[in-house]
């Protein structure tokens, strides 16, 4: 083990003694959803899981410094993120039924070189993403009834959302190199080191290919399945209309498996 990971990982275990200390008080700050908090100091943020879906907390660590992340629950420590400057880490966790019960956690950044401001956030709603199904080969565009989205606002750090997938069930999205941002994070049932997930994780399990300018995704196991979208910087204020990036997904069409229908997107591919 790095002593960079042992040092996160003392500094989570030492946020977890003093909660167990009975009248002592952990120095946490609540974490609002769906929300980017900043800040300069290393400490824990506090948040709670209400619904039974699949929820994340990022950390964006600044170009001048290099902040990492560790995740407890109930009082176990369930995991840490450690990406490095500029980079953005995460740790999603399943509280779909059969998984991690939903509860209280405690997200606790450490700072490990330089310095400067980093941003924090979690999501722990009830998105869901359905895949259309194919009525016609290509795409038109945008509008295109075939299509979903995965989207991550400039003024956000992480986006998430469930899907329900069955093994196999292949799907298209835009870009060869959405592999690297765009992670879709499976749990084996009956295995609970797979029920919380960082980002090396979420990028060694699942299953990938690159083909015909875009990035295709085959689930491994069925049931739902968590699709996290991250993109390496720092937010920005919200604007009106809101901008932002996203990633078309289409169905793959089993007659032609090798042909990505939204190559060209936000263009027609024919």
């Amino acid at each position: 083990m790095s002593p960079r990971r042992l040092a996160i990982l003392a500094a989570a275990t030492a946020g977890l003694m003093v909660l167990a200390i009975p009248g002592v008080a952990a120095a946490s700050v609540p974490l609002s959803n769906d929300s980017t908090t900043y800040s300069t100091t290393p400490q824990s943020y506090t948040y709670s899981t209400t619904n039974t879906y699949w929820s994340v907390v990022a950390l964006q660590s600044p170009t001048t410094g290099d902040f990492d992340l560790a995740l407890s629950g109930n009082g176990v420590a369930l995991g840490t993120s450690t990406q490095g400057t500029g980079r953005t880490d995460f740790i999603a966790v399943n509280s779909n039924s059969g998984y991690r019960p939903i509860g209280r956690y405690l997200a606790t950044v450490t700072n490990y070189s330089g310095s400067g401001t980093y941003t924090i956030e979690r999501s722990t709603g009830t998105n869901t993403i359905v895949l259309p199904a194919i009525t016609h080969p290509g795409s038109s565009g945008a509008s295109d009834p075939d299509l979903a989205f995965a989207v991550l606002a400039d003024h956000d750090i992480v986006s998430i959302a469930d899907m329900w997938l069955t093994a196999g069930q292949a799907f298209w999205a835009t870009t060869p190199t959405a592999g690297q941002h765009l992670y879709l994070i499976k749990s084996t049932a009956g295995t609970p080191s797979t029920y919380v997930r960082n980002r090396v994780a979420a990028a060694s399990g699942q299953s990938v290919a690159v083909i015909d300018g875009c990035t295709k995704y085959t689930p491994t196991v069925t049931g739902w399945h968590a699709l996290v979208l991250v993109d390496d910087r720092e937010p920005e204020l919200p604007q009106t209309p809101p901008d932002g990036i996203a990633h078309a997904l289409k169905l793959v069409d089993p007659a032609t498996p090798n042909t990505c229908p939204v190559k060209n997107f936000p263009a027609a591919t024919p």
